[in-house]
């Protein structure tokens, strides 16, 4: 067993998460055997690791299927440079716990109400989906999505 592994078992057994926070840190980290993040500069985006599915069969996933991660792709047509950020959603629930509260409170002053629980729920509820997509001519995209 890893490292990571224990600790977490050892942060359940101290009582800083409950057994179901420390499954899902587990499963996050088993889920991120593939590469989380990529650069690339001046190639062409990668194709996907084996066993993901492709943009050409989403249209074939059932909406109702839960999704495993968020994506995050920006590509600089100007300087042909690509990033590909891939982030289990367990993980990103799991970390949302860990932002200090007077963040939160501050984010709150300022009008923005950071409900990541209720983000993460509707993510997993909705399915497998497009959020963003941003193109700002001269080939430069952002886009945000589930699988």
């Amino acid at each position: 067993m890893n490292s990571e592994k224990l600790r977490i078992l050892q942060m359940i057994k101290d009582g800083a998460l409950s057994p179901e926070e420390g499954l899902d840190l587990i499963d996050a980290l088993d889920s991120s055997a593939t590469p989380m993040i990529s650069s690339l500069s001046g190639k062409a985006p990668q194709a996907l690791p084996q066993g993901e599915p492709s943009d050409e069969a989403d249209d074939e996933t059932p909406p109702a299927k839960k999704p495993r991660w968020l994506h995050i792709q920006v590509h600089d047509g100007e300087d042909n440079k690509n990033v590909n950020i891939k982030i289990p959603i367990s993980l990103a629930r799991f970390a949302g716990k860990f932002i200090p509260n007077d963040a939160k409170k501050e984010m709150k002053e300022q009008g923005i109400d950071l409900d990541l629980e209720g983000l993460m729920d509707m993510l997993e509820k909705e399915g497998r989906q497009d959020l963003v997509e941003v193109n700002e001519g001269e080939g430069k995209t952002v886009r945000i999505f589930t699988r």
